[in-house]
């Protein structure tokens, strides 16, 4: 077990995540002509929140097809009761998943925690 990992694969609290942003409609414009990420970012058909553990990657590598990336402290989704786990990917070592179906109250409070790591480049 490494310095980011706790029992079970269970990601460390003072670990970041990347959240990668694929959707157009997950931006939402602010009057100042500022970006915002929408609550959408957090939620699922199938539940889980695909993320990539930050320490594992790098910005650029996250960021592959998508346009925008934000960060999350994994203690942020864990104060709410979700899990964050590794579930690393051949392609991709560094996976891992936000566990359950996050409600909109919540996905609402992520979003707030949330930072760009990288900006989307063109306004919409």
């Amino acid at each position: 077990m490494d310095e980011t990992t706790t029992s079970a694969g269970q990601v460390s609290d003072d670990e970041d995540l990347f959240r990668r942003l694929t959707v157009r409609n997950w931006i939402i414009p602010k009057a100042d002509g500022s970006v915002r990420p929408s609550s959408a970012v957090y939620k699922s058909r199938s539940g889980d929140i695909s993320v990539d553990i930050a320490s594992r990657t790098t910005p650029q590598r996250s960021i592959q097809d998508a346009f925008a990336l934000i960060g999350l402290s994994a203690t942020e989704p864990k104060k709410l009761g979700y899990p964050v786990v590794e579930d690393p990917l051949p392609d991709n070592p560094a996976h891992g998943l936000i566990k359950g179906r996050i409600t909109d109250s919540h996905a609402r409070q992520l979003v707030r925690s949330s930072f760009w790591v990288i900006e989307p480049t063109d306004r919409l």
